[in-house]
C-alpha cells in the first residue's frame, strides 16, 4: 500500500469546462493527473479522444477511453482516501489546473506549463509555471513556491522591481511580493480587484499594475486602485499591460485594446475603425511603435493607423500569445498552437521587412510557445506548454528539460 504523501501528490480526475477567453490558447482539459514529470490525461472539449502528455504524445481512442477514465478513477479514490487519512487535513490544493513538481530542486526544468520568464539583476532566470514560481541559478531548478507564499497555486505572472524585489501573480491565490526574505500577499482582501493574477507591470512612476479577472488594479505602494469597465476599461478580463513613450497605459483584454491617459480610457476600437479581441500578447518598440497580438494575429499601431500583420503576410501562426524586441530591435512572436498534440505553434521573427520562422525542425523544444525572454547576454528563451524551456543562443538550441521525465517515488507495497 502506498503512503499517504506519495498518494496526496496525484490529482483527482478533473474535468473543468473552459471558458471563453480564459485558459490562453488551450484546447483541451485536464482528466486526470500525477507529478508534473509523469503521465498527464487530456480531453478535448469536443470528448472525441483522450491524449496522454508523455514525451511523445500517444493518441488515445474511444476503444481506450474506458481504460483511461478507469485509471483517473482508480487514482481518484487513492487520492480522495489519502487526503482522508492524512493529518494534514483538507486538500490544500483548490487551483484545478496546478502541476506539482517532481521534487523542489532539479538540474533540469520541470515540464511543467511555463506563462512568462524574467531575468533578476543577479542573472537567475525565473519562470512563472503552473507548478509555481521556478528559479534557474545557472545550475539548478528550484521552485519557491513556499517561500513566496504561493504553495499549491499556478503562478501566471512576474516581475522584478525597480527595487528588486520579486512580484509573482497566481491564479486563485492573488500576487505576492518577495523581498528575498519574506512575501507580503495581495489578495481580494486587501484590496486586489481579483485573486486571478495574468499580468504584473512597472511603470514609469514605480506603480504596480496587475492584470486580473476583474479588471486592472494598480498598487503605489501604499494603496490599492482598481479599474474595470465600470471605469472605462474595454473588458474585465485583462491579459497584458504596457506603457508607451507619452506615459499612456495600455491594456490588452479578452475584449479589445484601450489605454489609460490618467484620466480617462479610450477604446482603441473607435480610433481605427475596427474591434479586437482575446489580445494576449503587447510590447513597445525602440521606435515607440505599439505592438500587440492574440487570436488574429499581430498588430503594430504607430499612433495613427493599425497595421495587421498575419499568415498570409509571413507570420508562421495565427495565434500570438507572447512577445518581445530583442536589443536588436527584432520583435519575437510566441505561437501557443494547439495543445497538446495539435497543429500550429512556433516562433516568428520580424526584422521590420521579414519573418524568419522557428520550429522543432530548427531545435526548439515545443510548438507550444507561451513565454518567451531575452537574457543579459542575448540569449532567447522559450517557455512551452509541454516540453519545459530551451534557449536560442543565435545558432543554436537548448534544450533545459529531460529528454524523458524522471520516474515517480517510489511507493511501499
Amino acid at each position: 500500500m502506498a503512503h499517504s504523501a506519495d498518494l496526496a501528490r496525484v490529482s483527482p480526475p478533473r474535468i473543468v469546462v473552459l471558458g471563453k477567453g480564459r485558459e490562453d490558447a488551450l484546447r483541451y482539459r485536464p482528466v486526470t493527473g500525477g507529478s508534473a514529470d509523469a503521465a498527464v490525461y487530456w480531453m478535448r472539449r469536443d470528448n472525441r479522444a483522450i491524449t496522454a502528455l508523455t514525451p511523445r504524445p500517444r493518441r488515445l481512442t474511444m476503444r481506450t477511453m474506458p481504460l483511461a477514465l478507469m485509471i483517473g478513477c482508480g487514482m481518484a479514490c487513492a487520492a480522495a482516501w489519502a487526503q482522508k487519512a492524512s493529518p494534514i487535513g483538507p486538500p490544500a490544493n483548490r487551483d484545478p489546473y496546478f502541476t506539482p513538481t517532481a521534487a523542489k530542486s532539479t538540474s533540469y526544468m520541470p515540464r511543467v506549463i511555463i506563462r512568462n520568464i524574467r531575468e533578476d539583476r543577479a542573472g537567475n532566470i525565473w519562470f512563472a509555471t503552473f507548478g509555481g514560481p521556478i528559479r534557474y541559478d545557472g545550475k539548478n531548478f528550484t521552485n519557491f513556491s513556499e517561500e513566496v507564499g504561493l504553495a499549491n497555486t499556478r503562478v501566471f505572472s512576474l516581475l522584478e522591481d525597480r527595487s528588486g524585489a520579486l512580484w509573482f501573480g497566481s491564479i486563485t491565490g492573488g500576487a505576492s511580493r518577495y523581498d528575498g526574505k519574506s512575501f507580503t500577499k495581495f489578495r481580494e482582501k486587501d484590496g486586489l480587484g481579483n485573486n486571478d493574477v495574468t499580468w504584473i507591470f512597472e511603470d514609469r512612476d514605480a506603480n504596480i499594475w496587475f492584470g486580473t479577472g476583474n479588471g486592472a488594479s494598480r498598487y503605489d505602494g501604499k494603496a490599492m486602485t482598481n479599474f474595470t469597465t465600470k471605469d472605462g476599461l474595454v473588458h474585465d478580463s485583462v491579459y497584458t499591460i504596457a506603457q508607451d513613450a507619452s506615459g499612456r497605459i495600455w491594456f490588452g483584454t479578452q475584449g479589445g485594446v484601450c489605454s489609460y491617459d490618467g484620466k480617462s480610457f479610450s477604446n482603441l476600437a473607435d480610433q481605427v475603425g475596427r474591434s479586437f479581441v482575446n489580445i494576449r500578447s503587447m510590447v513597445v518598440d525602440r521606435s515607440g511603435i505599439l505592438w500587440f497580438g492574440g487570436q488574429e494575429g499581430a498588430f503594430r499601431y504607430d499612433s495613427k493607423t493599425v497595421e495587421a500583420f498575419t499568415t498570409k503576410v509571413g507570420l508562421l501562426d495565427g495565434f500570438v500569445g507572447s512577445m518581445i524586441v530583442d536589443r536588436a530591435g527584432n520583435l519575437w512572436l510566441g505561437h501557443p498552437g494547439s495543445f497538446p498534440g495539435g497543429s500550429g505553434g512556433g516562433a516568428s521573427r520580424y526584422d521590420g521587412k521579414s519573418f524568419k520562422h522557428f520550429t522543432q525542425k530548427d531545435g526548439l523544444g515545443s510548438m507550444t510557445v507561451y513565454s518567451m525572454l531575452e537574457d543579459k547576454a542575448g540569449n532567447i528563451w522559450f517557455g512551452s506548454a509541454d516540453a519545459g524551456a530551451c534557449r536560442y543562443d543565435g545558432k543554436t538550441f537548448t534544450n533545459f528539460s529531460s529528454t524523458a521525465p524522471p520516474s515517480l517515488p517510489s511507493q511501499a507495497g
